[in-house]
């Protein structure tokens, strides 16, 4: 799959294309900044300037680790050597000694084991949250394997951003070591366990840590029901506190108007009761046609979660509960096909399409899911001129924040011929991300060719 590319206005400086070493830091400084289109270069410059510094500092830590066991001659464990200098860490520096601990032992796999992200990070590749987002997901590989997960993730960086990479990394790992991905799929989900944290001004927060399917089924079902049992004249609740009245009513008392109280009761409870009858959760898990006869062990795609390993999206697709499309896709790019219609509101079939298609948000970064935003006329709707039409081509999910910036001036957005959307800033800065990738793409040069004993059956429009 192609990467997303910024495109930088011809008559501003490209800071954030420099190299970020203490010359750039001296320019910077004392060279002021003129017009928003140079201001947010130099703001991508000083984030490329903060990666250079991390990778800088993590080298320092593996050092101080190394000259301190080499003082005391190799009698301490390296264990009690980390957190002797995770201690000073914390004490010179004014850190807690759990922040200044994690980032020495990171600082010890990323020397030692991911060597080849580290040069990422001292080249501004990669921030540091990706970074820790790359150590958490290849923690289970092999010294054997982790050449080839660097390698692969590394091909895969340009535009995307910590959550986008995590996805990647977890695609990556599945292909490199299935039985590894699965036995952290099992470990994980033995750890599953509902916490009560309290909170200030007579709050507390109720945390869920479930298997992936899990949650989102439940949180789905919440959803749906704050949807059809709230609203309507009076209603001054925000979706997220409907939502949390909705969880404390389904489970507590699902039989009472406790989350919208009406003075005729009866009237209420019919309400309710035809609210829960209409409430359904769908679970969109994509597969690819390979993993689903068993073929290969490539992850799927869980809607509103990211990757999830094949058993469990095999799984998924044959839960009788569930609702399993099959999503015919583009070999070479992954890419879902096309649909168009001329009626300016989208029919469920074409909102369906361009949300399968997208996966979430269309803004570049943006990972709220596409069934939980607006379906948007990329180029306004206007019948008259035959401009904007309801098309796959003119329609893709926004989130409501991101749907009313992009309403405002100097915004704009297209969607290519060949898949690929661009973002045009009001500073003049152009951004192409490709499209999702959504089916297994079926490269020349792959270890294993798909079955073809099976063909995909037609899109159903």
């Amino acid at each position: 799959m192609s990467e997303s590319t910024v495109q930088v206005p011809p008559v501003v400086e490209p800071w954030s294309r420099h190299s970020p070493d203490g010359l750039l830091v001296d320019r910077l400084s004392f060279e002021p900044g003129r017009g928003a289109a140079e201001l947010l270069e130099r703001v991508g410059a000083w984030e490329n300037v903060r990666a250079v510094v991390d990778a800088q500092q993590v080298r320092e830590l593996a050092g101080l680790v190394a000259a301190e066991r080499a003082d005391d001659g190799l009698r301490c464990p390296v264990s009690d050597v980390i957190r002797s200098v995770a201690t000073q860490f914390a004490l010179t520096a004014g850190l807690t000694q759990g922040a200044a601990l994690a980032r020495v032992e990171d600082a010890m796999t990323l020397v030692h084991r991911l060597p080849h992200i580290l040069d990422a990070l001292g080249e501004a590749r990669l921030s540091y949250r990706s970074v820790r987002v790359i150590i958490e997901e290849f923690v289970g590989l092999g010294e054997q394997q982790l050449d080839a997960a660097q390698q692969q993730i590394l091909e895969r960086l340009a535009g995307r951003n910590p959550s986008q990479i995590r996805g990647c990394a977890k695609r990556v790992v599945a292909r490199l070591d299935a039985e590894a991905v699965r036995k952290r799929v099992e470990r994980a989900a033995a750890e599953r366990y509902v916490r009560l944290e309290p909170a200030a001004d007579g709050m507390a927060t109720l945390r869920a840590h479930l298997p992936a399917a899990q949650a989102v089924t439940l949180y789905g079902l919440v959803n749906d029901y704050a949807r059809r049992a709230g609203g309507g004249p009076g209603e001054d609740r925000s979706m997220d506190a409907r939502r949390a009245d909705a969880m404390y009513d389904l489970i507590v008392n699902p039989e009472l108007d406790t989350c919208h109280p009406d003075p005729d009761v009866a009237a209420a409870e019919q309400r309710r009761a035809r609210a829960r009858e209409r409430v359904r959760t769908e679970i969109r898990v994509t597969v690819p046609l390979s993993v689903l006869v068993g073929a290969r062990d490539l992850p799927g795609e869980l809607s509103g979660y990211g990757p999830v390993n094949a058993e469990v999206a095999r799984a998924l697709a044959g839960d009788p509960t569930s609702v399993w499309r099959r999503l015919v896709t583009d070999p070479e790019s992954g890419a879902l096909l096309d649909y168009g219609t001329t009626r300016y509101r989208p029919p469920p079939v074409l909102v369906g399409f361009v949300n399968a298609r997208a996966q979430t948000c269309s803004i570049p970064g943006c990972c709220r899911p596409a069934e939980d935003c607006d379906t948007d006329h990329h180029e306004p709707f206007d019948p008259d001129t035959g401009n904007g039409p309801t098309s796959a081509r003119n329609n893709g999910p926004l989130c409501r924040y991101h749907h009313r910036v992009k309403q405002l001036p100097g915004w704009n957005i297209i969607r290519n011929p060949d898949g690929t959307t661009t973002w045009t800033l009001p500073t003049g800065h152009r951004i192409t991300t490709p499209p999702a990738e959504i089916g297994e793409i079926l490269r020349p040069a792959g270890p294993e060719p798909p079955p073809e004993a099976i063909e995909p059956e037609p899109p159903p429009f």
